[in-house]
């Protein structure tokens, strides 16, 4: 597909307020229209069909916003970097530049459109959406009630595709939370907790590139306690682990467990105690490191790595991410054998919401300091993250004072610092963390969850950078 800059969109709604986009290059024009039904985009290729397509574009409808090849913005502070130790959320410089510093992202523009892959009754839960690539197929996965119980979907998209396909993971009675993915060699692992059994349960089941189950599910837990804040990442060798808190629901302690899971996605033998008191981890997240893994977690304001081993039982090890005690919400990792990023939100002053972003070494022990991607008067939250070029891809969620939201992009070098940013969409300012993933080609999936007090939508987009 042509890249940013050779590609005309444009963008109108028609007589019943729906949204038209028109993508023109030297080789295809492609129409698509927004239509309640998900996945309800039909590509048209002759180009005769513009001058008739375009009488949709009525003159008593708002004009067309800007074309998203050119939503794209560069903030650079001195250097390009704001340290959140000496400068907390200062304004930008508007005479820096922004480094060409190998981090990547820009310019960028959406391939194709975004989709709207379910809506209206969405289980309202900690973890909304969740993305993952295996290969050259993206797969994303989310609980929603359309059968009044809340079950798994998962919705998978070839790099190449226009569209994708919808697949069913769980149908039963259960309420199904915490819908977590991981890669595997010709597939996916799908991870979730539920009720089936009464007390909430933690499961997994493999699954192929295309979304369907090539097997039964794996119970991970058996007992009466609360199983929740499940989480699920690739190890080396092919490998997964899966992680969640564990708690009586009465006050008593809270301690994370872990499990691995064989290149076939079959669970081995766990779980495993991660944490032991006096730690108590809250809401975690995870990802490889090392040999084996981390998992982190917001306590109070502190963010905590603590990494364990590829089976996942706990080392005596915790590391103290931020310096300030105001992260706020769930923290994001992307790390490998040799170290990575942390990336939270923060809370400045107790009112406005940014990201950081710290980089560690392969042992979890910080390496730096905590750098600012939002610097005032920008703000973001609840990001996720994942290894992108030389650096990293950051997704987050930015909220206006008119209480509309957008899903945006940042993008930082491996050492942490910014390197430009790019609005994915616009949404609501409810509804999680977006989720991201990165090809091997560099295509960009998002996923996020349009929230609002009657009901959501779940909507994903492919984004491709210079």
């Amino acid at each position: 597909m042509p890249r940013a800059g050779r590609n005309l969109l444009i963008e109108c709604a028609d007589e019943y307020n729906e949204r038209v986009v028109f993508n023109l290059s030297p080789h295809l024009l492609a129409f698509a229209r927004w239509v309640p039904t998900p996945r309800a985009a039909v590509p048209l290729l002759a180009a005769p069909l513009l001058l008739a397509a375009l009488s949709a574009c009525g003159e008593d409808h708002p004009p067309p916003p800007t074309p998203t090849d050119m939503m794209i913005t560069f903030d650079a502070g001195d250097g390009g970097q704001f340290d959140a130790g000496r400068d907390d959320g200062g304004p930008v410089d508007p005479d820096a530049t922004v480094p060409d510093d190998g981090g990547g992202g820009g310019p960028c523009h959406l391939e194709g459109m975004a989709l709207k892959l379910a809506s209206d009754e969405i289980d309202h839960t900690v973890r909304l959406v969740d993305v993952a690539v295996s290969g050259s197929t993206f797969l994303v996965g989310w609980t929603d009630a359309r059968s009044a119980v809340a079950d798994a979907y998962v919705y998978a998209w070839p790099e190449a595709a226009a569209m994708g396909a919808e697949r069913r993971i769980t149908d039963d009675f259960a309420q199904t939370r915490d819908v977590q993915l991981a890669a595997r060699a010709d597939g996916f692992v799908v991870g979730w907790v539920d009720n089936t059994l009464g007390s909430y349960e933690a499961f997994t089941v493999p699954v192929d590139l295309a979304g369907g189950r090539t097997t039964t599910p794996s119970r991970l837990t058996n007992n009466a306690l609360r199983e929740d804040s499940f989480c699920l990442t690739e190890l080396a060798g092919g490998r997964s682990l899966a992680a969640w808190l564990e708690s009586d629901g009465a006050g008593g302690p809270t301690i994370a467990r872990g499990n691995a899971l064989d290149p076939a996605g079959v669970p081995l033998a766990g779980p495993h105690a991660a944490t032991t008191s006096p730690l108590e981890p809250t809401t975690l997240a995870l990802s490889a490191l090392g040999t084996g893994a981390a998992l982190a977690w917001n306590d109070a304001g502190t963010v905590y790595l603590h990494p364990i081993d590829s089976g996942g039982s706990g080392a005596a090890t915790t590391v103290a991410i931020n310096v300030e005690g105001n992260a706020n919400g769930t923290p994001a990792l992307a790390l490998d054998e040799t170290g990575g990023a942390v990336v939270f939100g923060a809370l400045v002053a107790g009112a406005r919401a940014e990201i950081r972003i710290r980089t560690v070494g392969p042992t979890g022990a910080t390496v730096g300091s905590e750098t600012i991607l939002t610097p005032s008067p920008a703000t973001g939250a609840e990001p996720s993250v994942a290894a992108y070029a030389t650096g990293y891809v950051i997704a987050y969620r930015s909220s206006a004072a008119d209480g509309t939201g957008s899903i945006q992009l940042a993008f930082a070098t491996g050492t942490g610092e910014f390197s430009s940013r790019f609005e994915v969409a616009t949404t609501t300012a409810i509804g999680g963390a977006p989720r991201v993933a990165v090809a091997a080609d560099g295509r960009i999936m998002v996923a996020w969850m349009m929230g609002s007090a009657t009901g959501a939508a779940i909507n994903a987009a492919k984004v491709i950078c210079e």
